[in-house]
């Protein structure tokens, strides 16, 4: 049967846009099921914390649940490498902070975040403060500082192999001149429980999951790693101050699957603004300390890229400890 040229055009419009359907619904419909949020870290953390607070919010932007999972091991690059593997659909994400660069750094991985699709950068944490136990032979930032010159090796630093505690041990080694023994504990929830048992004298942690041992009188915090103060926390003061101009802190992130296709990024990451700025959200992180700090798919991955390096300074100090 013959067709006329109108006909064949209108046919050929009509296959067109059932073909484009599908795609414009999938679009339109994500997420559609449950979304799973990695995290690379045991439960306790400030990453769990920080994460299912966010999630809470973002839960109601998205219009569905967001499944935690706690993957821990490997210095985070086990975690990671789930959602590497995972179908870049969507429906895996990461949530982690600037750890993910250092096992690269380290050489314990041959990735980093540019293995990921950066979707969004959630918070900045400028509450790492350096911490020591009421038993401790040393109070004060300089007590400590005098006392591991003197005593090279016996202050005994905890940290997790590979990840952002052994950063910090090994640059607090290479600014104040000093020589710790570094310990291998685990994250955060770990370095609590071995600085309140002595089983360490020195770790980073940050301050939201910490203060109540201050207040408690267990834990001394010898100052914040920044180079100035925290309004949230104006009465901590800096190392800076002290006479060590030190700046060691956190930013945390969303990233999902290379591959991940563009127009879900751009709804996950819309989603992940509004919960910056909501004005409840703010108010909540607060309490921890927290910056809500939203940037983009693309101005994410230009800081991380600036972050990794600036760290790269620190790659030598690894094999030496």
């Amino acid at each position: 049967m013959h067709l006329s040229p109108l006909r064949t055009l209108m046919k050929a419009l009509m296959l067109t846009t059932a073909i484009a359907a599908p795609v414009a619904a999938q679009a339109v419909d994500y997420p559609s099921k449950p979304v799973q949020v990695v995290l690379p870290i045991a439960p306790g953390g400030d990453t769990d914390v920080n994460a299912r607070l966010f999630n809470k919010y973002l839960e109601k932007e998205l219009g569905q649940s967001l499944a935690v999972v706690n993957v821990d091991g490997g210095g985070g690059t086990i975690g990671m490498r789930r959602v590497m593997s995972a179908k870049p659909d969507g429906y895996t994400a990461l949530f982690f902070h600037g750890e993910g660069m250092v096992p690269k750094l380290a050489g314990l991985v041959d990735f980093g975040l540019d293995a990921f699709q950066m979707v969004a950068v959630a918070l900045v944490d400028n509450t790492t403060v350096l911490v020591t136990h009421k038993d401790a032979p040393y109070k004060t930032m300089k007590e400590m500082v005098e006392y591991a010159k003197a005593n090279p090796g016996d202050v005994e630093f905890g940290m997790l192999t590979g990840g952002y505690p052994h950063l910090v041990g090994a640059a607090l080694e290479q600014q104040l001149g000093a020589e710790f023994t570094l310990v291998d504990v685990g994250g955060n929830a770990a370095k609590i429980v071995a600085l309140r048992g002595h089983k360490i004298g020195l770790a980073n942690l940050q301050y939201g999951i910490s203060k109540d041992y201050f207040t408690s009188g267990d834990f001394i915090n010898l100052g914040l790693l920044s180079p100035e103060r925290n309004p949230l926390i104006p009465d901590v003061p800096t190392t800076a101050e002290q006479g060590y101009p030190l700046e060691l802190n956190k930013f945390f992130y969303f990233a999902m699957p290379k591959g991940t296709p563009a127009d879900v990024v751009q709804t996950f990451s819309a989603a992940v603004k509004k919960v910056v700025e909501n004005p409840e959200y703010q108010a909540e992180a607060s309490k921890f300390y927290l910056t809500p700090t939203y940037m983009g798919p693309d101005e994410a991955t230009q800081y991380a890229n600036k972050q990794y390096q600036a760290l790269e300074q620190y790659k030598a100090l690894f094999t030496a400890n």
